[in-house]
């Protein structure tokens, strides 16, 4: 999720959390058997095991790793899932995906779509309330297309104080989709519609609201029904909608912005309604990339084309958006990464593969919040960053 976090706003409530039932409890210990051939004597096991120690001693609490290119796939970690308790954050530990739960929905989107159900060229007030709508400037001009790629210049709740003061005041509240939308009512637009591209968290909130009424059921049943199940993903979870194994990776944040990170783990951000909440591991993620474009197994070429039509963000020396898909590392790398990243208060994750370089693919978790503006988020992008380039060269 691309929020943009108000550090001194998220301690002063801090300390009402303390009578809240946690969603996410002291993690418990596991042990990874990897589902995938690990090539032992990868030529770069070195380099890369060396990364990820060294951002984790430079603070990031833990990082999990996968990398596969033409030597095989190799699987990394370092650090802790849960720091108070000493557990080793290893590849069977599940961590919050963030926004790349907005690729899993997009995919989603578009078997339905296969399957008759939909067109990602209706406007969203074929599925969703026109009373609803009619609240959120522009929402009843859009596409279900316009809302995969950002086109909308709608508002982003996440951008809203009164949205941080009631969820956060309530962390472990399952919201619906409809209650979430009303931190947008009445706010003024970026844009008109396909005039700008601003990513925005309400979007695709709308999009899993018409994925709701096509199914006549909540979409999280979907995507276990459709993806995670079919895959093979025993250790992917949509937060809100199921219930997290014991062994979650707990979430940090230097909260004070003082150098010392505490517990977020449980300082939930309406996960559940389309833009994310899923937790997962580098080998589920794994499954879920090889079958959507490695094997093509999800959807078709065509459907995955127009995941991939790019257009730059807005104010982005980064970002080219798609439909449903990011391509990042524009700012550093003709070796645009093509797939998704996550980003909430305590978690942070990386799922891309390389088109012109071979298709090398990179996904990792890391338990620390990355986009609030801490000394951390330096050494994050460090870390990224030198990751991408050690895995293209």
């Amino acid at each position: 999720m691309k929020s943009k976090t108000r550090t001194l706003f998220l301690a002063l409530i801090i300390g009402l959390l303390s009578c809240k039932e946690a969603d996410i409890r002291p993690t418990a210990s596991c042990s990874f058997v990897s589902p995938v051939a690990i090539n032992t004597n990868h030529p770069k096991q070195a380099d890369f095991n060396a990364i990820l120690t060294r951002y984790v001693k430079n603070g990031l609490p833990g990082i999990s790793a996968l990398v596969e290119d033409e030597d095989g796939v190799w699987i990394g970690q370092a650090g802790k899932a849960d720091i108070a308790r000493n557990i080793p954050f290893l590849p069977c530990n599940p961590s919050k995906a963030a926004s790349i739960t907005k690729l899993m929905v997009a995919t989603l989107t578009f078997m339905l779509q296969e399957d008759g159900l939909l067109n990602i060229n209706d406007p969203i007030g074929k599925y969703i309330d026109g009373k609803i709508l009619a609240k959120i400037e522009n929402a009843e001009h859009v596409t279900i297309k316009n809302c995969l790629q950002h086109t909308t210049g709608i508002y982003d709740i996440i951008d809203d104080s009164e949205f941080y003061l009631a969820v956060l005041n309530n962390p472990n509240r399952q919201w619906e989709a409809e209650d979430l939308l009303k931190f947008a009512y009445g706010k003024k637009a970026l844009f008109a519609t396909n005039q700008g591209v601003s990513y925005s968290n309400t979007n695709t909130a709308l999009v899993g609201m018409c994925l709701d009424k096509v199914l006549g059921y909540h979409h999280s049943k979907a995507l276990r029904q459709m993806l995670f199940e079919p895959l093979g993903m025993e250790q992917t979870y949509l937060q809100s909608r199921e219930k997290l194994p014991e062994n979650t990776a707990q979430g940090y944040y230097d909260l004070y912005n003082n150098n010392t990170i505490v517990n977020v783990s449980n300082l939930i951000t309406g996960s559940g309604n389309g833009y994310g909440g899923i937790f997962s591991t580098v080998t589920d993620l794994h499954k879920f990339i090889k079958a959507l474009y490695y094997d093509k197994t999800l959807i078709s070429e065509a459907s995955l084309a127009i995941m991939q039509e790019w257009v730059p963000e807005n104010d982005s020396e980064e970002n080219n958006l798609g439909v449903g898909m990011v391509q990042k590392f524009k700012n550093f790398s003709e070796h645009l990464g093509m797939g998704h990243s996550g980003r909430d208060l305590g978690y942070s994750a990386d799922l891309f593969l390389f088109p012109t370089r071979n298709n090398r693919l990179m996904i990792f978790f890391v338990n620390y919040g990355t986009d609030g503006n801490t000394a951390l988020r330096q050494v994050f992008r460090d870390f990224e960053r030198e990751l991408v380039l050690k895995i293209i060269e």
